[in-house]
């Protein structure tokens, strides 16, 4: 299917591929499809969280675990109900960015990470209750 991006102009996407979202993001609680596309390689970050339905929101987002190996946390049983998931079952984690003109100074959101159950892609936005940074760097300053 294609889809008409932000930030990409028209891009085929595999419908399989769609991710939804329940109870949206927060603030886009209406939107519930999106595609995660990698412009620079598959696994390669940073990459773009586009809803399927519209141009907007579209969000960068980053692996908070590739960033921060010490980055653990727990969900409520709630959301793993609402993504139907067990310990054991496969997840992505995904911090969405912030990203200024400088992107050196780009940001992620460790506290309110996307989890994404990847076998039947539906996916939420958590609040955890561990204290971590809204607003994380992703590049160490030199």
């Amino acid at each position: 299917m294609k889809i008409i991006t932000r930030d990409f102009g028209e891009q085929e996407i595999e419908e399989d591929k769609i991710i939804t979202f329940p109870e949206g993001i927060i603030g886009f609680e209406d939107v519930k499809r999106y595609a995660l596309l990698s412009p620079l390689g598959d696994g390669v970050f940073p990459m773009w969280l586009q809803a399927v339905d519209s141009k907007e929101p579209c969000f960068v987002v980053y692996d908070p675990m590739v960033i921060y190996s010490d980055y653990r946390f727990v969900i409520s049983d709630e959301e793993q109900k609402l993504l139907n998931i067990t310990e054991d079952s496969p997840y992505r984690c995904l911090a969405v960015a912030i990203v200024p003109e400088d992107y050196k100074k780009t940001t992620i959101n460790l506290r309110c990470p996307i989890i994404i159950n990847t076998n039947e892609r539906r996916a939420a936005q958590v609040i955890l209750t561990e204290h971590y940074e809204f607003k994380a760097p992703v590049y160490e300053e030199v």
